[in-house]
């Protein structure tokens, strides 16, 4: 399959690799020379003299591994080289802010949106590694109209790149779920790295800090995007986080042992039920 990446980043870069290694006829398009460069010389994509606008009209698959808001700007400046035989996609963390408009200025392309669960702490093409995507979720989200063949060809990328579970979702059940599991965990992460006032604290850091922590080095201009594209959805989580510590801080304050046990129990049954169905 023919196959154009725009955004040659962390995402991107692995999704050339392990394209091209699945024996995919995979192209670059990035702002940045270096990238490109350093894409070609690995071989996660092939050299071309072709123009981005005769790439992009012969392409059989785009995927889009950019900004939301770049998404529609790309698609937007790029829109009269897009053909009925084409299917475009992205790999972006929020879909309900975008997805319509993204869906118009597509056609006569198919426009599926889909969201590869793995990732990095780092950025850029030197940390592409497509052996982050082995076994993690892959949600694919389609609309009400949406080919069955395009969702099919989403499917294929997603076994190609080894990952485990595919799920079918909706743009707004995608969104209010990775505002919970996805975006809150990263606001406590970073709230919770941030609240640290002690100079002391990095020597006495043990698994759960560091285990908790990780996910607050981030990128700050996709994140900051990302939060405000889905910011009711992560703001509900956030006042039903704040509710169920607030429990724990009151139980604490009024020395109710028996109440954090059950807070303590709940926690681990639940937890427990998460692994054995990943199981």
């Amino acid at each position: 399959m023919k196959i154009v990446i725009v955004g040659l980043g962390l995402i991107g870069g692995s999704y050339a690799s392990g394209l091209s290694q699945k024996g995919h006829e995979v192209y670059g398009i990035d702002k940045d020379v270096e990238t490109l460069e350093y894409a070609k010389k690995k071989g996660y994509i092939k050299i071309s003299d072709e123009t981005e606008a005769e790439l992009l009209s012969t392409a059989e698959l785009i995927i889009l591994a950019i900004y939301p808001q770049a998404i529609l700007e790309f698609l937007n400046k790029n829109k009269m080289y897009f053909t009925k035989h084409q299917i475009i996609t992205d790999v972006c963390g929020v879909k309900s802010s975008f997805i319509n408009k993204a869906t118009l200025l597509s056609s006569p392309a198919v426009y599926l949106s889909h969201h590869p669960m793995a990732g990095k702490e780092k950025i850029g093409i030197a940390f592409a590694d497509s052996s982050i995507f082995a076994g993690a979720n892959f949600l694919i989200t389609p609309l009400e109209h949406t080919p069955i063949e395009a969702i099919k060809t989403l499917d294929r990328i997603a076994r190609d790149l080894n990952f485990g579970r595919i799920t079918l979702i909706s743009p707004k059940r995608h969104d209010e779920m990775i505002g919970f599991t996805s975006q809150l965990t990263h606001a406590i992460a970073v709230s919770l790295v941030n609240s640290d006032k002690d100079k002391e604290t990095i020597h006495f850091i043990g698994d759960s800090y560091r285990d908790l922590t990780r996910i607050a080095m981030i990128n700050e201009n996709l994140w900051s995007e990302l939060f405000l594209e889905n910011k009711d959805a992560l703001l509900a989580h956030i006042e039903n986080f704040e509710t169920e510590l607030n429990i724990l801080k009151k139980a604490l304050n009024d020395n109710d042992k028996e109440q954090l046990n059950e807070l303590f129990k709940n926690s681990t049954h639940i937890r427990k039920k998460m692994e054995k169905c990943a199981n």
